[in-house]
């Protein structure tokens, strides 16, 4: 998915969730990497309870959200390995420093901080695909985030009533009469593709269509006809003579 630039929004679980080894110099928390210098109070943050109020969630988020400002930004890639590769949050410009005198020439709108390092990076740092396997476009526990997530939320609402039998249900037919064809936008409108018949051009029937047409007819009895042509020549008068 990295490759193909398709990026998704999720709920890390608990496993998935600290600081994980990273062989670069780097620090990887939550799945998103972050400067070496990121303080030790922003390191491990709390989520908010589940049922949180928005005031709350606005606590919580506040230490994200500054925490997202030390996070390194993708520089390029994926490359056709899926290798990427990332800056710092100084030479990027989310971070300002009066240690790093360069960064004191960026945009008055990132924040100022303070550190002791003599150096803010050693350059440009690779990573491959199989060391961020749960990276996020979106910093996870931001504002951001959880208004992304929200809108999958709703996407995951739809695509649950679409397969199951909340009002519709696609897989047993239930919009047979607009045909298989049709019923493949009303998947993609959802939000996202959903796994069904294979749509086949309008006019054609389906595989199984035609199995169980077969079926039909087998199991239904012929009808004796009455009134056919020869018992009405044998019933009514002889023709006029030539």
């Amino acid at each position: 998915m990295s490759t193909l630039r398709i990026h998704q929004t999720f709920q890390p679980v608990t496993h998935q969730r600290g600081d994980k080894p990273f062989s670069g110099d780097a620090l990887l928390i939550d799945g998103q990497l972050f400067s070496p210098l990121l303080p030790d109070e922003l390191r491990d943050l709390p989520v908010p309870p589940q049922g949180a109020s928005e005031d709350e969630k606005l606590v919580y988020e506040a230490k994200f959200n500054q925490r997202a400002r030390w996070r390194l930004t993708r520089h390029a890639g994926p490359d056709e390995d899926g290798a990427t590769r990332w800056r710092c949050p100084f030479c990027s410009g989310l971070l300002r420093s009066r240690s790093f005198p360069k960064t004191m020439r960026r945009s008055r709108m990132a924040p100022l901080v303070e550190t002791e390092a003599e150096c803010c990076c050693s350059g440009i740092l690779t990573a491959m695909p199989i060391e961020l396997p749960w990276w996020q476009s979106i910093t996870f526990g931001t504002t951001a985030w959880r208004i992304s997530m929200a809108r999958r939320q709703v996407v995951e609402s739809a695509n649950s009533a679409l397969k199951g039998a909340a009002f519709v249900s696609l897989n047993r037919g239930f919009f047979r009469i607009m045909g298989w064809s049709r019923n493949c936008p009303a998947r993609v409108h959802s939000g996202r593709l959903q796994p069904g018949p294979r749509p086949v051009p309008q006019g054609q029937a389906r595989p199984d269509d035609d199995a169980q047409g077969r079926r039909e007819a087998q199991a239904a009895p012929a009808r004796r006809r009455s009134g056919t042509w020869a018992e009405l020549t044998k019933s009514g008068p002889a023709p006029p003579p030539t």
